[in-house]
């Protein structure tokens, strides 16, 4: 009976499990498609309506020219203030000037930045070549023709694999002054006809458009908005309807419980002890866990006035006495002996400095950052005239670009460069003739500091390591050091808001880059 009723409840189970997967999934696929619909309709729309606003501004700018510009030219021509075969599009034509004035604002895009937006005045009957439509864009202008109630027109499109918007509305109708220079040739002034000897651009008729304007920009970015936007929404969906499940099992555990204590009510009196008493026993459990957390707490206390204080005695005691043995009793100790002796002050001398490193580490993560402009330069110099001067046999030449200035914490900053100087300088001491670089890139548009010696290098498949506390990727025979001072240096810098890689290759020298 028991191998029967198991092996009903196994689907069962599974059905339940299904359930409990499929249906978030499916609403969170539901909730994405919808979500993403309508976030990317709506960026569509904004960005429809950018265009609108560029072309209606290229509109009004060509409104200026008919009937500003124009007029006044031809009353200039009319009472002889310029002469009849004066003319030039640079001054007169409204689609010359447009262009024109659209390829200054795409070079302004490109400095600030921006992808350029692509425009272009196409026309049946250009005087300009540029200006020919395509056989789809005269589609256009026919059908603009067809129907003057029609405004604009927008659509979607790939090119080169990247998703466009493109936006076209119709030039200004032909009107009676647009037919002074767009009509009859014999009728047009006499410098536009010497300017322009063919039929391109006469002949227009009354009332016609003649050409559309046409605007197209990328939109990838948008789409990748609406992507994040709808993937935003449908984690938020499904967090809440996977806690709507679970709220829904927690109800059924609960009614469960609770016809299992109606069941129970002939025992009430021993049920509502065991209440008392289970309520008795978590109360025992919420102090008991209350009382570890602040012992815990106490513990690490302790352990932070043990590593800055208690620690530190024994070293200077386990030192001092192992100098003292050493010093006293030589006689004594053999070869051996005083060679145990020195391996312990070695360790003791290792120890310390990895406790104030530690407390270095420590301090400098806890400390409120104090913002000030600050003379990288200077600072570098005086790291590497200390380096110097604790060194005086070594030979090494530190270039340092004058003139870097950044915002940060001057003493956290003097960390970074004492560490960062002073591992190049550590690490080219096998070199002849060593060098150490302290300058700055531009890398995207964004300054990057650099640290660059020609040391010993470190093989790239460890650079994971390299920032960890206690990662070394060189011998302590070779190399003194605690492992610590990087980790410190990425901590500074990811408090400034910046961050921190290195490049290098074994016996080719590294470099390390941060941003503030």
């Amino acid at each position: 009976m028991r191998s029967l009723i198991s092996a009903l409840a196994s689907p069962l189970r599974r059905t339940r499990w299904v359930l409990w997967v499929g249906v978030p999934l499916l609403s969170a696929l539901v909730v994405m498609a919808a979500s993403y619909a309508l976030v990317r309709a709506y960026v569509l729309r904004q960005a429809n309506a950018d265009i609108r606003d560029v072309l209606l501004s290229h509109r009004g700018f060509h409104v200026y020219v008919q009937q500003v510009l124009l007029p006044g030219y031809d009353r200039a021509l009319k009472e002889g203030r310029i002469p009849a075969t004066f003319y030039d599009p640079r001054l007169m034509s409204s689609s010359y000037m447009t262009r024109v004035m659209h390829s200054f604002f795409n070079e302004e895009r490109v400095k600030d930045g921006l992808p350029p937006i692509y425009y272009k005045m196409a026309a049946d009957n250009p005087r300009n070549p540029v200006n020919r439509a395509t056989p789809e864009e005269a589609q256009l202008i026919q059908r603009f023709n067809a129907d003057h109630s029609l405004h604009d027109l927008a659509w979607t499109l790939t090119l080169h694999g990247e998703p466009y918007l493109e936006r076209v509305i119709p030039f200004l109708p032909n009107t009676e002054a647009c037919l002074q220079c767009h009509g009859r040739r014999e009728d047009a002034p006499l410098g536009l006809q010497a300017l322009y000897p063919g039929q391109g651009g006469f002949n227009e008729k009354l009332g016609q458009i003649r050409a559309v304007e046409i605007v197209r920009v990328p939109i990838s970015h948008e789409i990748q908005t609406a992507a994040l936007v709808s993937a935003s929404v449908v984690g938020g969906v499904l967090g809440l309807l996977l806690l709507a499940m679970f709220n829904t099992r927690l109800r059924g555990l609960v009614q469960a419980r609770t016809t299992l204590l109606e069941a129970e009510v002939r025992e009430r009196r021993q049920a509502e002890a065991a209440v008392r008493e289970l309520n008795q026993t978590l109360e025992y459990r919420v102090e008991e866990r209350n009382a570890q957390l602040l012992a815990v707490n106490k513990e690490l206390d302790a352990f932070a006035y043990s590593v800055s204080h208690d620690l530190r005695a024994p070293l200077r005691a386990i030192a001092g006495f192992s100098q003292a043995l050493e010093e006293d009793y030589a006689q004594g100790v053999d070869d051996t002996g005083r060679d145990y002796l020195a391996r312990i002050r070695k360790g003791c001398t290792r120890m310390g400095r990895l406790i104030e490193d530690l407390l270095q580490l420590s301090r400098l993560t806890r400390r409120e950052i104090s913002r000030v402009d600050l003379d990288l330069s200077a600072l570098a110099r005086e790291v590497a005239e200390e380096l110097q001067a604790g060194a005086p046999g070594r030979k090494a030449l530190f270039e340092i670009q004058p003139g870097l200035r950044a915002s940060g914490d001057p003493t956290l900053l003097r960390a970074v460069l004492d560490n960062l100087l002073g591992n190049a300088f550590k690490f080219t001491a096998p070199v002849p003739e060593a060098r150490i670089s302290f300058g700055e890139d531009l890398a995207d548009g964004q300054r990057v500091f650099f640290v660059r010696d020609n040391g010993v290098g470190f093989d790239m498949r460890y650079v994971d390591k390299l920032f960890g506390a206690f990662q070394r990727l060189h011998d302590a025979e070779s190399f003194e050091g605690t492992g610590i001072g990087l980790a410190t240096v990425q901590r500074v810098i990811l408090r400034h808001g910046g961050r921190i890689w290195a490049e290098s290759a074994p016996g080719q020298g590294a470099t390390f880059f941060f941003t503030l």
